[in-house]
Parts: structure tokens; sequence; C-alpha cells
């Protein structure tokens, strides 16, 4: 029998126990980017600035991407299981070094490494999933699944995050994921065939080695650009003029080999589709509305002072909302309701996210308060989704499909750093008038100034203080609560863009000229990323 007949499992294998399995590797590979839910944690064993962190999430985030087209070619080389095992060996070695260094340089290469990673072991399961799954209605919900999976693994992660930080230290997270990917590796071994593999073997000749460097450079400096560019001053820093005219650059070289190359590392043809243009719009602006939910979390836990251990209610109903929504969403599609009707209706839950955050958002306030929007979030997330995917991923030839999907990936990649540039950016700019309103009216002069300080000195004289540092200690809470009603300020005038913005793409979904009807097919053949 050919290698690429041999069953991916062992013949005892039951089929509840492979998809156990299968899903265990799914969330393996998504660790890396569940350190990023604790920023500051990271910025502070690290010590580090939190744009670093941010860059950081970029970088490995990038890697994951570029190396999703190069993984084409290379899936149809090895083996599955060893493919798979040296995957789970790198995570684990990577891992290793970051739990027993401290050193930044070495955990952003390392970050790359579990970016290839992330990207090889998702392509795996992928290959896992849609094979097993023989008609139309089983590939809808294993494609729901899958999305579903990666939605809800980062509030999973954040839980595991926020529990190992209150007891151990921040190294103390990868020696966790070890533990977990062992168990995977352990699995692995005990229930695959190791001369399966999932295509006929294609040597690796003719692999765009070059095309796939131009690649991972422009999203690099893409995401540095983004991410940077509002602390270097834009395009007055002579650092960005020379960075943006390199990535305009590699882009020209890129997509001219691209077009000119007898087996590229994308094909670019999905272009010529008017509704794949649509949905790649939708995508990216699906990933920057969705990217404000770090200010939720910051404000929770520095403006209200909420213990990390207290916000995992939240990410526990982002959790709920996501799954009974990417539910909901699969049934609906399988009924064949049309899947712009599906977007709007998702664009419009998360409007409605931004209006309850505007009402909650304060300097007062409960962790409870919180819960229903971030809800609402979740079942945002899973209705925009996979609608937004398959709409994109449908509007193109079967024989070209995969290329959609990955230029889908980029989009998202594309997605998130705009969100973190918009995001720092306009919490310069906001901050800065929050400030300067409040210097308007904070002064000397205004005798309420001279009340307040009066009354939080008789606070802490009332507490037993001694006198001599009542007055340092009241400024410096006076200055703290100054502080707190800026970040609340800036936050509120965020999402009040993020809203307007929402609002304009609504309306432009239902007034707008009615985008062409797109048949949902998720071939057999088609295995969609």
């Amino acid at each position: 029998m050919q290698a690429h007949h041999i069953p991916i499992f062992e013949q005892w294998v039951p089929e509840w126990l492979a998809r156990t399995v299968i899903f265990s590797i799914l969330l393996s590979s998504l660790f890396s980017f569940a350190l990023y839910s604790r920023p500051l944690s990271m910025a502070g064993y690290y010590g580090v600035e939190p744009t670093d962190v941010q860059y950081a999430m970029v970088l490995t985030y990038a890697s994951a991407v570029a190396f999703l087209a190069l993984d084409f070619r290379m899936i149809k080389y090895f083996t599955s299981r060893r493919y798979l095992l040296t995957g789970l060996a790198l995570n684990i070695v990577s891992s290793l070094i970051c739990f027993y260094t401290k050193d930044w340089a070495l955990f952003l290469t390392c970050g790359f490494v579990q970016g290839i990673v992330c990207a090889l072991i998702c392509s795996i399961v992928l290959n896992l999933v849609f094979p097993r799954l023989q008609t139309s209605r089983a590939r809808v919900i294993g494609y729901t699944v899958f999305y579903g999976g990666l939605q809800i693994s980062i509030p999973f992660y954040a839980i595991y995050c926020s529990t190992i930080l209150h007891f151990f230290d921040f190294n103390w997270l990868f020696y966790g994921v070890i533990i977990m990917i062992l168990l995977v590796v352990f699995a692995v071994l005990m229930t695959m065939n190791s001369k399966s593999r999932f295509y006929k073997k294609i040597p690796l000749y003719q692999v765009d080695w070059v095309g796939y460097l131009f690649y991972i450079l422009i999203c690099l400096i893409t995401g540095y650009i983004l991410v940077y560019g509002q602390q270097l001053n834009w395009l007055d820093s002579p650092v960005v003029v020379l960075l943006t005219g390199s990535d305009i650059l590699l882009l020209f070289l890129f997509v001219g080999r691209e077009i000119k190359f007898k087996r590229p590392l994308i094909n670019l043809q999905v272009f010529k589709s008017g509704n794949f243009v649509v949905g790649l719009l939708l995508l990216l602006a699906f990933y920057i509305f969705k990217g404000a939910t770090g200010l939720t979390y910051s404000h929770l836990e520095v403006t209200l002072g909420t213990d990390p251990l207290h916000v995992i209610p939240i990410w526990g109903v982002v959790i709920l909302g996501t799954t009974l929504s990417m539910y909901v969403t699969a049934r609906l599609i399988l009924t064949g309701t049309p899947l712009m009707r599906m977007i709007t209706a998702g664009f419009v839950v998360m409007a409605l996210y931004y209006v309850y955050m505007l009402i909650f958002v304060s300097t007062t306030g409960e962790t409870g308060d919180f819960i229903f929007p971030m809800f609402l979030y979740g079942v945002a997330t899973g209705m925009l989704f996979v609608p937004i995917v398959s709409f994109a991923a449908s509007s193109v030839p079967a024989k070209i499909a995969v290329n959609a999907s990955l230029i889908g990936i980029f989009a998202r990649f594309l997605g998130f750093c705009i969100s973190s540039a918009i995001n720092n950016q306009v919490q310069l700019y906001t901050r800065a008038a929050v400030r300067d309103k409040l210097r308007e009216s904070v002064s000397e002069t205004n005798p309420q100034l001279s009340r307040t300080l009066q009354n939080i000195q008789n606070a802490y004289l009332n507490t037993g203080n001694d006198v001599s540092i009542v007055k340092g200690a009241s400024n410096a809470y006076f200055n703290n609560l100054i502080k707190e009603q800026i970040l609340a300020r800036s936050t509120r005038d965020y999402y009040d863009i993020m809203l307007i913005g929402l609002v304009c793409l609504i309306v432009t979904l239902i007034f707008a000229s009615p985008v062409q009807n797109v048949l949902l097919k998720l071939r057999k053949g088609n295995v969609p990323y």
C-alpha cells in the first residue's frame, strides 16, 4: 500500500480518541500566542516596554503567516507523524530555553521558531480533520470546530496564565506547556502510524525559497512600522522612511516574482475574484474591530484594580459566547442562510458590545458589569469568523482556494497590526487631550482642588498615619486618581471611534449594492486555513 493511502491513525484507535488527539494537538500549537494575554507581566519579567511585547507577538504571528505558505510544499515531503513530532520537539526545546533564560533577544528568536511550529501544527490538524469528513454537513461542522478552537484557545490559555502567575514567576508558564506537549507527544506516538503521509511524496524541488524570504521580510517590516510608528513619530523618523521604502520595494519584487514563477509561493490569481476582495476587506475590518479587548482587560486590572484571578469569569463568558455562536452559525450555514446576512448581524452584535462598554467604562465599577458585554464580544466573534472566511474562500475556484486561505491569513495579520497601530495612536492623542482638559480644571485657583486634597489627607490621618507622610501619600493618591481618569476617558474615546467605524461599515453592508450571492462549497479536496 502506498504511504499516502495508509491510515493516519492506528487501526485500533476509536474515532472519539482520534478526535481528542487532534484537538489536543491544535491547543498545544497556540500556547505561544497565549503568553501575550498578560503583556504587563511579560514586560515586567523581561524588563522591556509594552510596545516591545506587542512586536514580539507580531513577530510570532508573522512567522506563522509566512511559513504556512511554505508548509503547503513541506507537508507533501515528510511523513505526517515525523513532521508533527519535529514541530512538537522544536516547541519543547524553545520552551526549555525560555524557562531557563531571561534574555529578550533569545525570547524573540524562540518566538519566531514557535510561530513556525504553530503554522506547521495547524496545517497538520487541518489535514487530519478534513479528509475524515466525507459529507458537506460534516465539513461545515469541522470547519466551525477548527476555527472555534482557534478563537477559544486564547481565553483558555489566558485562564491558565492568570492561574499560574498568581502562584509562580512568569517563566513557569513554559514549564506547564512543556508538560502538556510531552503528553501530546506520548499520545501521538501511541496512536499515529509512523509510515503514513497526507499526500504522495513530492521532492522539495522548485520551492520558492526566495519568495518566502521576501514574504517573511514584508510581514516583519510591516509589523514593525505599525507597532513602532507612533513611538518613532512615523515619517518624521528616517528609520520609518527607510523601512517603508524597503517594504514597498520588497512588495513589488514579491508580486513580480509570484506572477512569473512556475510554482509560486502564493498564486495571486485569486485577486481576479471581486467577491474574494470583498471578503478580504471584511476580514481585515473584523480583526481591526476585534482588537480592542486588550483595553478592556487593561481597564479591569489597572483602573478597577481587579485581581487577574477575578478576571477569569470574563474569559469564561468569552469562551461560552464564542462556542454558542459558532454552533448556531454552523446550523445557519447548513440551512442555506446567506453569508452576508450573518456577517452583517455579527457586526451589529459587535457594535452592541462597544455600546455596552461605553456605558460601563469608568473609574468605578465591578467585574460583574463586564460579563454581559464580553459575552456579546464572544458571540460576535463566533458569528463573524467562519462566515467571513467561508465567503472569501468560496469565491475562488477550488484549484487555487488554498491560496485564498493564505492571503486571508495575511489579512488577519495585517488587521491585527493595524488595530495595534490605531490603539497606540489614539491612546496617545486622547490621553493628551484629556490631560490638557484636566489641567484647565485642576489648578491651584480651583477651590475644589484644595478641598479634595484636604479630604484625602483627613482620610489618611483618620487611619492612624503619621502626619509627616500624610501630605506625600495624599498627593500620590490624587495623582493616581488623575491617571485613572485619563485612562478611562481615553479608553472611551477609542471605543467611540471603533463604534463610529462599525456603524459606517454596517450601513455600507445594508445599503450598498448587493454583493453577488456566493454559494458556500466546502469541497472535499479543499483544506482551508
